[in-house]
């Protein structure tokens, strides 16, 4: 459940919500991934009230927001204390004339609590991304203790979740271990932190590994040869929607980077495939059985 703040817009107390919009996600998501994960990374980090929209938030513990709301209680109470003194004088005068009114006081109603936010995959687990991609053993016997606190102190806090401690949620289900290591991986890539990077950079070799046989050459000197590993699921799920899309009758595949794609990428992109007699996964599995050279191709499906 997303922490409460204080709007000092409306002046209200609410959850917050994120900016932009969750269809701009998904449209980036399907069809621009690394942009569709910045965005969405940013609309985590970028909250507004979920009362007026306004960007003017702040912690409710905070000193600004306190200091806020005793301001706003202080008429509250000069009010209350003249309606008092109101109602006293009225039922002093009543008394001379008539009896004592029995007044019914309503129930008490328990105060309503915010909506709660609903994840794609959430796991209340105490190791943080560590523990949910399974990886304990190899961290606490990979790293000291004093790389764990610059690891985790240089990875933060992404999306609600902490690198190895807390539990975990995601928005979208189509989340692996490549794609967690290589974006962990792009954060280290700072001189000060080269000795974690490292030993990061293994981990990933060898997960990758488990995909198809890795060229060390090309892993350590080819651009994008790494991000091809980190962009498979997202492939594998894309064409899962297609097949079980009845909507979809063709497929095609989408070059991203022209000035990088080489020929292979090139005499594929924009061909259509027929999904429904197998073309597109034959089409599929030859294109991306190995990494190609500056391959960042994408699947997408159209009508006719």
């Amino acid at each position: 459940m997303a922490q409460q703040v204080y709007c000092s817009n409306c002046n209200s107390v609410t959850t917050p919500k994120p900016s932009g919009s969750v269809i701009i996600t998904v449209i980036l998501i399907f069809f621009y991934i690394i942009p569709g994960i910045i965005y969405e990374i940013w609309r985590g980090k970028n909250k507004r009230c979920g009362q007026c929209g306004s960007p003017s938030i702040m912690p409710l513990h905070s000193p600004a927001a306190q200091q806020a709301m005793q301001r706003q209680q202080v008429p509250m109470q000069n009010d209350r204390a003249d309606y008092e003194n109101l109602m006293h004088e009225l039922n002093a005068w009543k008394s001379q004339s008539a009896p004592k009114p029995v007044v019914e006081h309503a129930p008490t109603l328990p105060p309503e609590l915010p909506p709660a936010e609903t994840f794609a995959i959430e796991q209340n687990i105490n190791g943080g991304l560590i523990e949910f991609f399974g990886l304990q053993r190899w961290y606490q016997a990979t790293f000291n203790d004093e790389q764990k606190h610059r690891l985790e102190d240089r990875f933060g806090t992404v999306s609600g979740n902490k690198l190895a401690s807390g539990p975990v949620h995601f928005k979208f289900a189509n989340v692996d271990v490549l794609q967690f290591l290589y974006d962990l991986e792009e954060k280290l890539k700072p001189q000060e932190f080269s000795d974690v990077y490292k030993l990061v950079d293994e981990q990933y070799k060898i997960e990758a590994g488990k995909f198809c046989k890795i060229d060390n050459n090309r892993w350590d000197n080819e651009k994008y040869y790494k991000s091809w590993f980190a962009l498979m699921k997202y492939r594998i799920d894309a064409l899962s929607k297609l097949k079980n899309d009845s909507y979809f009758k063709q497929g095609q595949f989408d070059v991203i980077e022209y000035d990088l794609a080489t020929q292979p990428c090139l005499d594929i992109s924009g061909k259509g495939f027929n999904i429904l007699n197998g073309d597109l996964d034959r089409a599929f599995d030859k294109h991306f059985f190995e990494p190609i050279e500056g391959c960042r191709c994408t699947v997408r499906g159209y009508r006719d």
